[in-house]
Protein backbone atom coordinates (compact mmCIF):
# COMPACT_ATOMS: atom_id res chain seq x y z
CA UNK A 1 0.00 0.00 0.00
CA UNK A 2 3.03 2.70 0.72
CA UNK A 3 4.57 1.53 -2.27
CA UNK A 4 1.25 2.72 -4.16
CA UNK A 5 1.29 6.01 -2.11
CA UNK A 6 4.88 7.00 -3.00
CA UNK A 7 4.17 6.02 -6.53
CA UNK A 8 1.05 7.95 -6.35
CA UNK A 9 3.39 11.22 -4.78
CA UNK A 10 5.80 11.28 -7.65
CA UNK A 11 3.39 11.04 -10.23
CA UNK A 12 1.53 13.81 -8.80
CA UNK A 13 4.92 15.74 -8.16
CA UNK A 14 5.56 14.90 -12.14
CA UNK A 15 2.10 16.17 -12.95
CA UNK A 16 2.59 20.00 -11.05
CA UNK A 17 5.71 20.33 -12.54
CA UNK A 18 4.45 19.34 -16.01
CA UNK A 19 1.90 22.11 -15.20
CA UNK A 20 4.24 24.71 -13.88
CA UNK A 21 6.29 23.99 -17.09
CA UNK A 22 3.48 25.06 -19.22
CA UNK A 23 2.65 28.18 -17.62
CA UNK A 24 5.79 29.25 -17.31
CA UNK A 25 6.31 28.46 -21.54
CA UNK A 26 2.83 30.58 -21.80
CA UNK A 27 1.61 27.54 -23.34
CA UNK A 28 -2.44 26.74 -23.07
CA UNK A 29 -3.93 23.45 -22.68
CA UNK A 30 -4.99 23.94 -25.96
CA UNK A 31 -1.56 23.99 -27.44
CA UNK A 32 -0.41 21.28 -25.52
CA UNK A 33 -3.09 18.97 -26.31
CA UNK A 34 -2.23 19.94 -30.34
CA UNK A 35 1.26 19.17 -29.61
CA UNK A 36 0.61 15.60 -28.27
CA UNK A 37 -2.67 15.12 -30.69
CA UNK A 38 -4.85 14.23 -27.70
CA UNK A 39 -8.24 15.76 -26.50
CA UNK A 40 -7.97 18.91 -23.99
CA UNK A 41 -9.34 16.42 -21.24
CA UNK A 42 -6.11 14.16 -21.72
CA UNK A 43 -3.75 16.88 -20.84
CA UNK A 44 -5.59 17.80 -17.99
CA UNK A 45 -5.76 14.32 -16.62
CA UNK A 46 -1.60 14.40 -17.19
CA UNK A 47 -1.90 17.72 -15.13
CA UNK A 48 -3.93 16.21 -12.22
CA UNK A 49 -1.80 13.17 -12.22
CA UNK A 50 -4.78 10.53 -13.17
CA UNK A 51 -2.99 9.68 -16.10
CA UNK A 52 0.27 8.13 -17.16
CA UNK A 53 2.69 9.76 -19.04
CA UNK A 54 4.86 8.00 -22.26
CA UNK A 55 8.33 8.91 -22.39
CA UNK A 56 7.58 10.32 -25.96
CA UNK A 57 4.77 12.49 -24.90
CA UNK A 58 7.04 13.73 -22.45
CA UNK A 59 9.67 14.78 -24.90
CA UNK A 60 7.07 16.69 -27.19
CA UNK A 61 5.86 18.57 -24.26
CA UNK A 62 9.38 19.54 -22.83
CA UNK A 63 10.29 20.46 -26.84
CA UNK A 64 6.68 22.80 -26.78
CA UNK A 65 7.82 24.43 -23.22
CA UNK A 66 11.40 24.62 -24.82
CA UNK A 67 12.99 22.65 -21.89
CA UNK A 68 16.35 21.39 -22.02
CA UNK A 69 19.68 20.59 -20.09
CA UNK A 70 19.67 18.81 -16.84
CA UNK A 71 16.16 20.08 -15.85
CA UNK A 72 14.91 18.34 -19.08
CA UNK A 73 17.18 14.86 -18.28
CA UNK A 74 15.71 14.52 -14.77
CA UNK A 75 11.88 14.95 -15.95
CA UNK A 76 12.55 12.64 -18.54
CA UNK A 77 14.27 9.71 -15.71
CA UNK A 78 11.38 10.88 -13.56
CA UNK A 79 8.46 9.52 -16.14
CA UNK A 80 10.54 6.33 -17.39
CA UNK A 81 11.10 5.31 -13.68
CA UNK A 82 7.31 6.27 -12.74
CA UNK A 83 6.45 3.34 -16.05
CA UNK A 84 8.43 0.37 -15.37
CA UNK A 85 7.17 1.18 -11.89
CA UNK A 86 3.68 0.27 -13.00
CA UNK A 87 2.87 -3.31 -12.28
CA UNK A 88 1.43 -3.21 -15.76
CA UNK A 89 4.19 -2.17 -17.65
CA UNK A 90 4.89 -5.67 -19.35
CA UNK A 91 1.11 -4.96 -20.61
CA UNK A 92 1.41 -1.72 -22.31
CA UNK A 93 1.02 -2.56 -25.46
CA UNK A 94 -2.64 -3.63 -25.17
CA UNK A 95 -3.55 -0.74 -22.53
CA UNK A 96 -4.87 2.95 -23.92
CA UNK A 97 -4.74 6.19 -22.37
CA UNK A 98 -8.16 5.67 -20.69
CA UNK A 99 -7.52 1.89 -19.42
CA UNK A 100 -4.07 3.22 -17.80
CA UNK A 101 -6.41 6.22 -16.11
CA UNK A 102 -8.30 3.94 -14.76
CA UNK A 103 -5.74 0.94 -13.46
CA UNK A 104 -4.11 4.37 -11.74
CA UNK A 105 -7.48 5.03 -9.81
CA UNK A 106 -7.93 1.53 -8.93
CA UNK A 107 -4.13 1.19 -7.91
CA UNK A 108 -4.68 4.25 -5.42
CA UNK A 109 -8.48 4.15 -4.30
CA UNK A 110 -8.97 3.02 -0.57
CA UNK A 111 -13.08 2.43 -1.77
CA UNK A 112 -13.99 1.40 -4.41
CA UNK A 113 -17.91 1.12 -4.84
CA UNK A 114 -19.15 -0.28 -8.14
CA UNK A 115 -22.87 -0.44 -10.11
CA UNK A 116 -22.90 -3.09 -12.55
CA UNK A 117 -26.47 -4.10 -14.04
CA UNK A 118 -25.00 -6.07 -16.79
CA UNK A 119 -21.88 -7.95 -16.52
CA UNK A 120 -19.76 -9.09 -13.39
CA UNK A 121 -17.11 -6.64 -12.51
CA UNK A 122 -13.79 -6.61 -14.22
CA UNK A 123 -11.81 -7.12 -10.74
CA UNK A 124 -14.36 -10.34 -9.46
CA UNK A 125 -14.28 -11.89 -13.21
CA UNK A 126 -13.01 -15.56 -13.27
CA UNK A 127 -10.28 -15.88 -15.98
CA UNK A 128 -12.89 -18.12 -18.03
CA UNK A 129 -15.46 -15.77 -18.19
CA UNK A 130 -12.91 -12.89 -18.71
CA UNK A 131 -12.36 -15.06 -21.67
CA UNK A 132 -15.40 -15.61 -23.15
CA UNK A 133 -16.15 -11.72 -22.53
CA UNK A 134 -12.80 -10.63 -24.49
CA UNK A 135 -13.19 -13.17 -27.30
CA UNK A 136 -16.25 -12.26 -28.12
CA UNK A 137 -15.07 -8.87 -28.71
CA UNK A 138 -15.18 -9.05 -32.63
CA UNK A 139 -12.21 -10.17 -34.40
CA UNK A 140 -9.02 -10.20 -31.34
CA UNK A 141 -6.01 -12.34 -32.19
CA UNK A 142 -5.82 -15.40 -29.69
CA UNK A 143 -2.55 -14.27 -27.97
CA UNK A 144 -4.60 -10.96 -27.10
CA UNK A 145 -7.06 -12.40 -25.71
CA UNK A 146 -5.18 -14.40 -23.50
CA UNK A 147 -2.52 -11.52 -22.38
CA UNK A 148 -6.32 -9.02 -21.97
CA UNK A 149 -7.81 -11.70 -19.65
CA UNK A 150 -4.44 -12.51 -17.96
CA UNK A 151 -4.44 -8.76 -16.82
CA UNK A 152 -7.41 -8.78 -16.41
CA UNK A 153 -6.69 -11.03 -13.62
CA UNK A 154 -3.74 -9.19 -12.64
CA UNK A 155 -5.76 -6.54 -12.06
CA UNK A 156 -7.16 -8.20 -8.83
CA UNK A 157 -4.09 -8.42 -6.87
CA UNK A 158 -5.13 -4.94 -5.43
CA UNK A 159 -8.20 -6.86 -3.20
CA UNK A 160 -5.51 -8.22 -1.25
CA UNK A 161 -4.01 -4.75 -0.61
CA UNK A 162 -4.58 -3.54 3.17
CA UNK A 163 -6.80 -0.63 3.53
CA UNK A 164 -9.06 -1.10 0.28
CA UNK A 165 -12.35 -1.83 0.58
CA UNK A 166 -14.38 -2.64 -2.40
CA UNK A 167 -18.61 -2.58 -2.37
CA UNK A 168 -20.58 -3.83 -5.83
CA UNK A 169 -23.77 -3.78 -6.29
CA UNK A 170 -24.94 -6.22 -8.99
CA UNK A 171 -28.42 -6.41 -10.93
CA UNK A 172 -29.36 -10.26 -10.98
CA UNK A 173 -29.33 -9.76 -15.00
CA UNK A 174 -25.97 -9.57 -14.61
CA UNK A 175 -26.24 -12.78 -12.99
CA UNK A 176 -28.98 -14.08 -15.23
CA UNK A 177 -26.96 -13.24 -18.47
CA UNK A 178 -25.09 -16.57 -19.57
CA UNK A 179 -20.96 -15.72 -20.78
CA UNK A 180 -19.54 -18.85 -22.12
CA UNK A 181 -21.52 -22.51 -20.88
CA UNK A 182 -23.16 -23.16 -17.59
CA UNK A 183 -20.08 -24.67 -15.98
CA UNK A 184 -18.20 -20.87 -16.84
CA UNK A 185 -21.08 -19.53 -15.01
CA UNK A 186 -21.35 -21.48 -12.37
CA UNK A 187 -17.21 -21.34 -11.63
CA UNK A 188 -18.03 -17.48 -11.76
CA UNK A 189 -21.06 -17.66 -8.94
CA UNK A 190 -18.47 -19.86 -6.97
CA UNK A 191 -15.92 -16.97 -7.16
CA UNK A 192 -18.43 -14.28 -6.46
CA UNK A 193 -19.62 -15.75 -2.94
CA UNK A 194 -16.31 -16.80 -1.84
CA UNK A 195 -15.47 -12.62 -2.52
CA UNK A 196 -18.81 -11.97 -0.64
CA UNK A 197 -17.50 -13.26 2.30
CA UNK A 198 -14.10 -12.11 2.71
CA UNK A 199 -13.54 -9.06 4.77
CA UNK A 200 -12.87 -6.03 2.31
CA UNK A 201 -15.28 -7.28 -0.69
CA UNK A 202 -18.79 -6.56 -0.01
CA UNK A 203 -21.17 -7.83 -2.58
CA UNK A 204 -25.28 -6.93 -2.72
CA UNK A 205 -27.55 -8.38 -5.34
CA UNK A 206 -30.23 -6.28 -6.48
CA UNK A 207 -33.10 -8.77 -7.75
CA UNK A 208 -35.45 -8.49 -10.28
CA UNK A 209 -38.51 -7.82 -7.76
CA UNK A 210 -37.01 -4.36 -6.78
CA UNK A 211 -38.68 -3.31 -9.49
CA UNK A 212 -36.86 0.40 -11.53
CA UNK A 213 -35.00 2.47 -10.09
CA UNK A 214 -32.15 5.91 -11.19
CA UNK A 215 -29.44 4.65 -13.57
CA UNK A 216 -30.59 1.09 -13.58
CA UNK A 217 -29.18 0.87 -16.64
CA UNK A 218 -25.89 2.53 -15.87
CA UNK A 219 -22.57 1.34 -15.24
CA UNK A 220 -20.13 3.23 -13.15
CA UNK A 221 -17.43 3.14 -10.57
CA UNK A 222 -16.75 5.50 -7.63
CA UNK A 223 -13.49 5.77 -7.07
CA UNK A 224 -12.43 7.35 -3.47
CA UNK A 225 -8.92 7.69 -1.38
CA UNK A 226 -7.63 8.26 2.13
CA UNK A 227 -6.16 11.56 1.44
CA UNK A 228 -7.47 15.15 0.68
CA UNK A 229 -8.00 13.97 -3.09
CA UNK A 230 -11.82 14.37 -4.72
CA UNK A 231 -13.50 10.95 -5.62
CA UNK A 232 -13.69 10.23 -9.15
CA UNK A 233 -16.72 8.48 -11.21
CA UNK A 234 -15.63 6.15 -14.42
CA UNK A 235 -18.96 5.67 -16.21
CA UNK A 236 -19.46 3.09 -18.45
CA UNK A 237 -20.96 4.44 -22.11
CA UNK A 238 -21.06 2.41 -25.56
CA UNK A 239 -18.24 3.09 -26.93
CA UNK A 240 -15.97 4.58 -24.46
CA UNK A 241 -15.90 5.34 -20.82
CA UNK A 242 -16.10 8.40 -19.20
CA UNK A 243 -14.15 10.07 -15.99
CA UNK A 244 -16.42 12.61 -13.60
CA UNK A 245 -14.57 14.64 -11.09
CA UNK A 246 -17.09 17.99 -10.44
CA UNK A 247 -18.33 17.62 -7.01
CA UNK A 248 -22.15 18.14 -8.13
CA UNK A 249 -21.82 15.56 -10.89
CA UNK A 250 -20.28 12.70 -8.18
CA UNK A 251 -23.05 13.60 -5.81
CA UNK A 252 -25.48 12.37 -8.23
CA UNK A 253 -23.75 9.30 -8.81
CA UNK A 254 -23.63 8.72 -4.88
CA UNK A 255 -27.09 9.49 -4.29
CA UNK A 256 -27.64 6.75 -7.65
CA UNK A 257 -25.49 3.94 -5.94
CA UNK A 258 -27.18 4.54 -2.28
CA UNK A 259 -30.61 3.87 -3.81
CA UNK A 260 -29.26 1.32 -5.79
CA UNK A 261 -27.70 -0.12 -2.46
CA UNK A 262 -31.38 0.40 -0.97
CA UNK A 263 -32.97 -1.83 -3.07
CA UNK A 264 -30.71 -4.72 -2.92
CA UNK A 265 -31.02 -7.31 -0.84
CA UNK A 266 -28.13 -7.30 2.67
CA UNK A 267 -24.91 -8.40 2.51
CA UNK A 268 -25.77 -11.77 4.05
CA UNK A 269 -29.33 -12.66 2.12
CA UNK A 270 -26.35 -11.62 -1.04
CA UNK A 271 -23.99 -13.97 -0.02
CA UNK A 272 -27.27 -16.80 0.16
CA UNK A 273 -28.21 -15.86 -3.56
CA UNK A 274 -24.71 -16.48 -4.97
CA UNK A 275 -23.99 -19.46 -3.01
CA UNK A 276 -27.07 -20.59 -4.12
CA UNK A 277 -26.83 -20.02 -7.73
CA UNK A 278 -22.71 -21.56 -7.67
CA UNK A 279 -24.75 -24.85 -6.39
CA UNK A 280 -27.48 -24.60 -8.49
CA UNK A 281 -26.21 -23.16 -11.40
Amino acid sequence: MEGGRRTARRRAAVAAQLRQLRRSARRSVEQAAEALDCPVSRVRQIEDGEAALRVGDARQLLDLYQVTGDQREALLGNVRELGERSWWYPYTDIIDETFETQLILEDEATLIRTHQPNLVPGLLQTERYAWELIANLGDVPLETVERRAALRGARQRILDRDGLRMVVVLDEAALRRPVGGPSVMREQYARLAEAAGSSGVSIRVVPFHAGSRPAADSAFHIFEFGDEDPPVVQVELLDRVQFVQHAREVDRYRNAFEEALNRALDAERSRDFLADLATRG
